[in-house]
């Protein structure tokens, strides 16, 4: 009698685990299935993994509204997984575009299958409108060129996992995660860089999957696109009447292949609109810059400025021709042509450019002229003895 009132105490305690797992079934000796899967009425993912190579399986989703002895499909999506190699888990991404929710118990099935034959299938149920709450609320998302931004708010004190995932149309192609992170009291600002290079003008989606340990094991999700752009700002700028140079600090996954247009303009100062003139202006080539790189660029100028005011207007121009940032500063310059070709004033002990070049210095003269006196005394004295008898 006590077995079998344990065995009953097992079965009891067994049934709501059951009721609440996914579940599994994987068709024949396929090598490839689905291994984890999750969705809620925004949007859904599914992890696939396969022990060799694959390619152009097809995936098929359908969110399900279950009912009194039948089931209402409320959407399907069916789309390509393209290639994946082998031993390595694949995400694929969806959203659902469900509109005027009811509240109730829905359910996602994936069905992986290959030329119309089913190779793996799962279920996801979930609850939409519960009133039990979360541990934790998504307060706001920010993804874009550099990376994703999420805020999260406790309702108590939490210890979770965040996935930051990158999605490009229902693949991810970055994805990173932060384990064990904790919140107490106050929200707080989480935030993770792309590691993969971006496409200009390309739209993305930005995900983050929360994953709340406990008292039960939960999930909190939000996805938000955007656009990817090249961006770049100036750090720093430097200026005087040679040239000029500017910092440049990369702020996109997406490279920046743009370039630097130095404008020098001089101020009439006659003028009471204070006009100006182009005087030069230089456009040079940044190096690509990708997310935290920098480079300075240095222009000079064909002809040192003269004396006078100018304005300097550096410009950033970014992948498309648009200006990005610009800079403007002043440049004054006492430098003048005439000071600089003036001679020093001869004040008598100072010889002449000339004279060091190729012409005969004063000392050689002096030198020269004391050599040939002594010659002459020679001789006058040696002439003497020769007269005496």
């Amino acid at each position: 009698m006590k077995s079998i009132l344990f065995v009953l105490a097992l079965l009891l305690l067994s049934a709501p685990q059951a009721s609440a797992a996914n579940s599994t079934q994987t068709y024949g000796t396929s090598p490839a299935r689905i291994v984890e899967l999750y969705s809620d009425l925004e949007s859904f993912d599914i992890t696939l993994y396969s022990v060799q190579p694959e390619k152009n399986l097809t995936l098929e989703t359908s969110l399900i509204r279950p009912g009194k002895g039948s089931e209402e499909i409320i959407a399907t999506q069916e789309f390509l997984t393209g290639n994946f190699p082998a031993n390595t888990k694949v995400t694929k991404v969806g959203l659902w575009d469900v509109r005027n929710p009811t509240r109730g118990a829905y359910t996602l099935r994936a069905r992986l299958m290959e030329q119309g034959q089913i190779l793996s299938e799962s279920r996801y149920e979930f609850v939409y409108g519960s009133n039990s709450a979360s541990r934790l609320h998504v307060d706001d998302l920010v993804p874009n060129s550099e990376g994703i931004s999420v805020v999260l708010s406790p309702n108590q004190a939490s210890l979770f996992d965040i996935e930051y995932m990158l999605v490009n149309g229902h693949d991810v192609i970055y994805e990173t995660k932060t384990e064990k992170v904790s919140l107490t009291s106050v929200p707080e600002a989480f935030s993770a860089f792309w590691g993969t290079l971006l496409e200009n003008n390309k739209e993305y989606d930005g995900r983050v999957k929360v994953h709340v340990y406990s008292p039960d094991q939960g999930f909190i999700v939000s996805t938000e696109r955007f656009t990817a752009r090249d961006d770049a700002e100036i750090t720093d700028i430097y200026e005087d009447e040679t040239g000029a140079s500017a910092t440049i600090y990369g702020r996109s996954q997406v490279p920046f292949e743009g370039s630097l247009l130095f404008s020098v303009h001089k101020l009439d100062a006659n003028s009471e609109k204070g006009s100006a003139s182009l005087v030069e202006s230089v456009q040079q080539r940044v190096p690509v810059l990708l997310n935290n790189d920098d480079e300075t660029i240095e222009v000079a100028w064909k002809e040192r400025l003269t004396e006078g005011v100018y304005r300097l207007k550096i410009e950033l121009i970014g992948n498309d021709g648009d200006v990005i940032e610009r800079r403007e500063t002043i440049v004054e310059s006492d430098f003048s042509p005439m000071n600089e070709g003036a001679t020093v004033l001869d004040t008598g002990n100072e010889t002449s450019d000339e004279e060091e070049g190729n012409g005969i210095t004063g000392s050689s003269v002096i030198a020269g002229t004391a050599g040939l006196a002594m010659v002459f005394v020679f001789f006058k004295i040696h002439n003497k003895k020769s007269k005496r008898p």
